[in-house]
């Protein structure tokens, strides 16, 4: 059947050659991943390596160009296909469910976020151990979502004993200074509501 074989191999360019154009024209990247997904629905698709790549680009393009409806749909897409191909810890089912969740934040559902990050963080905690760089961004993310979600003092606290790891575990990363200025930014939001925490300045 050289047909859908040569459909395959059209794909896999398309894909690879908007993996290439992604940074620099992400528009036309754009382009060339829905062609490489024409008549798959990310809904009812069955895993499949090319389209879970091709899902996971466009998902990433969609969240930086604000479409987050579109985002959300092809990151799960992603993520429940890298999840099958390769397991729940691979760099790939990590990546696309990065994004799944950055999606829902963007777009508000701030609960679904909180869960698809604390997921994320324990995938991450399995792959690069519990103290490990990315898992310690996944937890500074999940308490800025539980600040969104107005969990105020569980925030601060997540996001300071997060700090105290980073500093002893990863002295000198860059990372650090922003997870202390979000914890500084959150403090500041509780003074200005007027919220009284019991140990809040810990």
């Amino acid at each position: 059947m050289a047909g859908p074989d040569r459909w395959e191999t059209e794909r896999a360019k398309r894909v690879a050659a908007a993996r290439d154009l992604a940074v620099s024209d992400p528009l036309r990247a754009r382009q060339l991943l829905h062609g490489s997904l024409t008549g798959i629905d990310p809904a009812t698709a069955p895993p499949h390596p090319v389209h879970a790549e091709a899902g996971t680009l466009l998902a990433a393009l969609h969240l930086r160009l604000g479409e987050l409806d579109a985002a959300i749909r092809w990151a799960g897409y992603g993520h429940h296909s890298a999840d099958h191909l390769y397991g729940p810890t691979h760099r790939r089912s990590l990546h696309a469910l990065h994004l799944f969740a950055a999606a829902h934040r963007s777009a508000g559902h701030h609960q679904r976020a909180y869960h698809l990050y604390r997921q994320l963080g324990e995938h991450a905690a399995s792959s690069d151990g519990p103290r490990g760089h990315r898992t310690l961004a996944v937890h500074a993310t999940t308490a800025l979502v539980l600040h969104d979600l107005g969990h105020c003092q569980a925030a601060q606290d997540l996001l300071a004993d997060t700090i105290a790891t980073q500093r002893r575990e990863h002295p000198g990363n860059s990372t650090t200074a922003r997870m202390t200025h979000h914890l500084a930014r959150i403090r500041q939001d509780c003074a200005t509501k007027g919220h009284h925490h019991e140990d809040g300045q810990r």
